[in-house]
Protein backbone atom coordinates (compact mmCIF):
# COMPACT_ATOMS: atom_id res chain seq x y z
CA UNK A 1 0.00 0.00 0.00
CA UNK A 2 1.39 3.31 -1.04
CA UNK A 3 0.55 6.75 1.40
CA UNK A 4 -0.06 9.29 -0.66
CA UNK A 5 0.46 12.75 0.76
CA UNK A 6 -2.43 15.36 1.36
CA UNK A 7 -3.59 17.67 -1.33
CA UNK A 8 -2.83 20.11 1.34
CA UNK A 9 0.64 19.22 2.24
CA UNK A 10 2.31 22.80 2.72
CA UNK A 11 -0.72 23.44 5.21
CA UNK A 12 0.65 21.38 7.77
CA UNK A 13 4.59 22.01 7.17
CA UNK A 14 3.71 25.91 8.32
CA UNK A 15 5.16 27.29 11.91
CA UNK A 16 3.63 28.56 15.17
CA UNK A 17 5.43 31.64 15.42
CA UNK A 18 5.95 34.11 18.54
CA UNK A 19 7.49 37.48 17.63
CA UNK A 20 8.64 39.42 19.91
CA UNK A 21 9.03 43.36 18.74
CA UNK A 22 8.16 46.14 19.96
CA UNK A 23 8.32 48.56 17.03
CA UNK A 24 4.25 48.21 15.69
CA UNK A 25 5.74 49.52 12.14
CA UNK A 26 8.18 46.37 11.54
CA UNK A 27 6.06 44.02 13.48
CA UNK A 28 3.23 44.67 10.76
CA UNK A 29 5.60 43.86 8.00
CA UNK A 30 6.67 40.81 9.59
CA UNK A 31 3.56 39.31 10.44
CA UNK A 32 2.46 40.26 7.13
CA UNK A 33 5.08 38.64 5.15
CA UNK A 34 4.80 35.29 7.79
CA UNK A 35 0.83 35.15 7.63
CA UNK A 36 0.84 35.01 3.90
CA UNK A 37 3.62 32.43 3.93
CA UNK A 38 0.81 30.52 5.75
CA UNK A 39 2.90 30.86 9.03
CA UNK A 40 0.42 30.71 11.95
CA UNK A 41 1.68 34.46 13.97
CA UNK A 42 1.60 36.23 17.42
CA UNK A 43 2.92 39.72 17.75
CA UNK A 44 4.06 40.52 21.67
CA UNK A 45 5.53 43.38 21.65
CA UNK A 46 6.49 43.74 25.77
CA UNK A 47 9.36 41.34 27.17
CA UNK A 48 6.86 40.97 29.83
CA UNK A 49 4.31 39.39 28.16
CA UNK A 50 6.54 37.19 26.17
CA UNK A 51 6.89 33.90 29.17
CA UNK A 52 3.34 33.89 29.25
CA UNK A 53 2.69 33.94 25.46
CA UNK A 54 5.23 30.86 24.68
CA UNK A 55 3.82 28.76 27.45
CA UNK A 56 0.03 29.45 25.86
CA UNK A 57 0.72 29.05 22.36
CA UNK A 58 3.68 26.54 22.77
CA UNK A 59 5.58 28.15 18.88
CA UNK A 60 7.33 26.12 16.67
CA UNK A 61 10.06 29.21 16.78
CA UNK A 62 10.52 32.92 18.38
CA UNK A 63 11.49 35.54 16.70
CA UNK A 64 13.04 37.91 19.56
CA UNK A 65 13.75 41.46 19.07
CA UNK A 66 17.62 41.89 20.97
CA UNK A 67 16.48 45.48 22.10
CA UNK A 68 13.37 45.42 23.57
CA UNK A 69 12.82 48.86 26.10
CA UNK A 70 11.26 46.88 28.65
CA UNK A 71 13.03 44.22 29.84
CA UNK A 72 16.56 42.09 29.17
CA UNK A 73 16.11 40.45 25.52
CA UNK A 74 19.42 38.40 26.54
CA UNK A 75 17.86 37.27 29.67
CA UNK A 76 14.71 36.61 28.00
CA UNK A 77 16.34 34.74 25.64
CA UNK A 78 18.01 32.42 28.55
CA UNK A 79 14.69 31.82 29.69
CA UNK A 80 12.96 31.05 26.63
CA UNK A 81 15.83 28.72 25.02
CA UNK A 82 15.03 26.07 27.48
CA UNK A 83 12.06 25.11 25.94
CA UNK A 84 11.79 26.67 22.57
CA UNK A 85 13.55 27.19 19.44
CA UNK A 86 14.65 31.26 19.32
CA UNK A 87 16.46 33.68 16.99
CA UNK A 88 17.33 36.55 18.47
CA UNK A 89 17.68 39.52 16.11
CA UNK A 90 19.94 42.50 16.53
CA UNK A 91 18.50 45.91 15.19
CA UNK A 92 21.09 45.91 12.22
CA UNK A 93 19.61 42.55 10.92
CA UNK A 94 15.96 43.79 11.19
CA UNK A 95 16.38 46.73 8.86
CA UNK A 96 17.94 44.13 6.61
CA UNK A 97 14.84 42.27 6.94
CA UNK A 98 12.63 44.92 7.06
CA UNK A 99 14.30 46.13 3.62
CA UNK A 100 13.62 42.51 2.28
CA UNK A 101 10.23 42.56 3.22
CA UNK A 102 8.94 45.80 2.14
CA UNK A 103 8.79 45.04 -1.73
CA UNK A 104 6.60 41.94 -0.75
CA UNK A 105 3.98 43.75 1.04
CA UNK A 106 3.67 47.27 -1.15
CA UNK A 107 0.55 47.95 -2.63
CA UNK A 108 -1.09 45.29 0.46
CA UNK A 109 -3.13 46.21 3.48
Amino acid sequence: MIALAPANISAQLMACVLLVEDEPNIASIIVFKLKREGHEVRWESSALAVPAAAEAIQPDLILLDSSLPDGDAFALLTTLVAKHPVVMIKPTQLARLVAELVPATAGHP
